[in-house]
């Protein structure tokens, strides 16, 4: 199960704004025996970015789930906390509109989304929902690389089927 992954690989902070794509994710997070001590929902972007900050300044490693629309809300958390202060953490991406099929407003920002997160200096990892053990794999090599790098990593994840 992938939330299991989640906890091996040492994220021990998680927020985000829930997402349909996410919802599997999101139930075993919230029923997992941990989830009262390391997992705080949030309803903005942005918010779960400046969360996820002080929950690295004491100690933790943060993992901040989104959808691709989120990108555009947390842009400014993301220069003025993440990236100034060199902070590692991991935006685990729900990349609806990835591909151009999506309804309308995913197909705006998805995308455009890996240019948005270059643009930003923000390496970008990329796996697709459906494949637990490529996303556990993902998620393991974006810590590390958050880590030697001092900075946040994206993994960006097709929805299945798109």
């Amino acid at each position: 199960m992938l939330i299991h992954e989640v906890f091996a690989a040492g994220y021990d902070f998680i927020t985000g704004v829930p997402d349909s794509h996410l919802a599997g994710f999101l139930e075993a997070l919230a029923a997992h025996e941990r989830a009262d001590e390391c997992f705080s929902p949030g309803t903005r972007e942005d918010n779960c970015v400046a969360l996820a900050v002080g929950a690295y300044l004491a100690g933790a490693m943060p993992l901040v789930f989104m959808k691709s629309a989120g990108l555009g809300t947390c842009v400014d958390a993301l220069t003025s906390l993440a990236l100034v202060y060199r902070v590692p953490m991991v935006l685990l991406v729900s990349w609806a509109g990835h591909d151009g099929r999506d309804v309308p407003h995913h197909n705006v920002i998805g995308r455009p989304a890996p240019a948005m997160l270059q643009a930003l200096g923000i390496p970008a990892l990329r796996c697709r929902f459906g494949d637990t053990a490529d996303i556990a794999e993902q998620l393991r090599a974006a810590q590390r690389q958050a880590v030697v790098a001092r900075g946040p990593i994206a993994v960006l994840c097709a929805p299945e089927g798109e």
